[in-house]
């Protein structure tokens, strides 16, 4: 009875996990298959909810400077005798508070009065050359078209077709400018009324953070089990250890490759050095394709006001680049995130085909956590087969023996070898044996014709 009683609770455990897995593959397909809607669905909830999606993030990245402020003022606060603990606290709390957002607001400000004035200077510099740098591309796509070689051939009916679709926007989209423009200045205004409205709310964030841990923690313990639930706390755990390791140490490695840059270029005599510092250290947040994605324009900018000083910019990138992926960020970044190169550059990809810009830069702590996931999983089942846990031990694994856990390398080749060697005589040997027959066959035929 006790056998059957545990056959029928296996194959129901089974059965559920056969039931929940066909639901994950199910609904995974009809993400795919609907991949559009849900992406025009994301952008859609990605919009009305960006005030509280950005707030959420700043309070996320400023609470470590705002625990530290609050520690201070409470050892401050607790000299003095009078003050109650609860006076304390909320005394430190509400001044670390107003320390934090004073210092993310001291930090947004000073970066737009570095960048919008070096952005507007570089901008009117770019219109002033722009009359000479179209004189010259003229001459040379004059001199190119006059000679006679199949390159110029191809070039005038390049040039043609570009003034044709230049002919078409003039003559049909152009009479939309004056639209456009009122959209971008309602875009600038709503910009500017969300990212006042994501201030209150990281505000709101930092002040409940204690009363939300609080409620996440209940509803876990609620919804699951003692051990699961316990699980699920210990991957949030650590997936707030990773990304907050990794967005602290994305942000000092960008700081400290915008300052070299700002300082190679200054050094240097190049122009636009601060804008450049800026892009560079902005787009370096990106990992892996950060760096091409901030130089490339960079360097094109350089390069249209001076040629030599672009091909040296260019050069000082690569080198850049080089020491900051192989010196810097493993400094700075002690704890990895446990992703190799391939799985970084895959979760990229997706993440940022799928959910653009944010899914480049926040993928890698996801695809982090997610394999973290993976890695509990896939140890706690192999020390339930009493199998080892490490890697490195089933690289030349072969098989495992059922009875004694016993890892046990793959076959020889050499046997295989020797079988191949063995089945090549044989085809000889039959070969020989059926010219053997035939020869026989053939003289017996002449004998009796003789």
């Amino acid at each position: 009875m006790e056998e059957r009683h545990e056959q029928k609770e296996l194959q129901k455990s089974i059965n559920r996990k056969t039931v929940i897995w066909f639901a994950v593959a199910a609904a995974v397909i009809l993400l795919i298959a609907q991949i559009e809607s849900v992406k025009s669905t994301l952008n859609w909830l990605g919009g009305m909810l960006s005030p509280i999606i950005l707030g959420v993030i700043f309070a996320y990245i400023i609470n470590p400077f705002n625990v530290f402020v609050q520690k201070r003022f409470f050892k401050l606060f607790s000299k003095v005798k009078r003050m109650r603990p609860k006076a304390r606290t909320r005394a430190s709390n509400a001044l670390g508070i107003i320390c934090s957002i004073i210092a993310l607001l001291g930090i947004i400000v000073l970066l737009l009065f570095l960048i919008i004035p070096e952005f507007l200077e570089s901008f009117a510099k770019l219109i002033e050359i722009a009359p000479s740098f179209v004189r010259d591309a003229g001459e040379w796509l004059g001199s190119q078209l006059s000679a006679d070689n199949p390159f110029s051939e191809h070039l005038g009916e390049l040039i043609d077709g570009l003034v044709a679709q230049l002919t078409s926007w003039i003559g049909g989209e152009l009479s939309g400018i004056i639209g456009g423009l009122l959209e971008g200045a309602m875009s600038v205004v709503t910009f500017f009324i969300n990212f006042i409205l994501s201030i209150i709310v990281c505000v709101y964030a930092l002040i409940e953070k204690k009363s939300f841990l609080g409620q996440f923690k209940k509803i876990i313990y609620s919804m699951f089990s003692i051990s699961r639930a316990n699980d699920i706390l210990d991957v949030a755990r650590y997936g707030n250890s990773v990304f907050g390791k990794f967005v602290s140490g994305k942000l000092i490695t960008s700081s400290i490759v915008g300052i070299i840059t700002f300082l190679f270029m200054s050094v240097a005599g190049m122009q636009y050095a601060l804008l450049s510092a800026g892009i560079i250290a902005i787009t370096n947040v990106i990992p892996f394709f950060g760096p091409f994605i901030g130089g490339i324009p960079t360097a094109f900018i350089v390069l249209l006001t001076n040629a030599r000083h672009g091909i040296i910019y260019i050069i000082f990138l690569i080198v850049l680049q080089q020491i900051e992926g192989n010196i810097i960020e493993p400094m700075i970044m002690e704890d990895k995130t446990g992703l190799s190169k391939f799985w970084i550059s895959v979760a990229i990809l997706f993440c940022g085909g799928v959910f653009g810009l944010a899914g480049m830069v926040f993928s890698v702590p996801i695809f982090a956590i997610l394999f973290y996931v993976i890695k509990l999983a896939v140890e706690r089942s192999l020390k339930r087969k009493g199998l080892p846990v490490a890697s490195c031990k089933y690289q030349d694994v072969g098989e495992i023996d059922p009875e004694s856990h016993e890892l046990l390398p793959p076959p020889s080749t050499d046997a295989n070898q020797k079988h191949l060697r063995e089945l090549v005589l044989e085809w000889k040997a039959r070969i020989f044996k059926k010219n053997k027959a035939d020869e026989c066959e053939d003289k017996e035929k002449s004998d009796n014709e003789e």
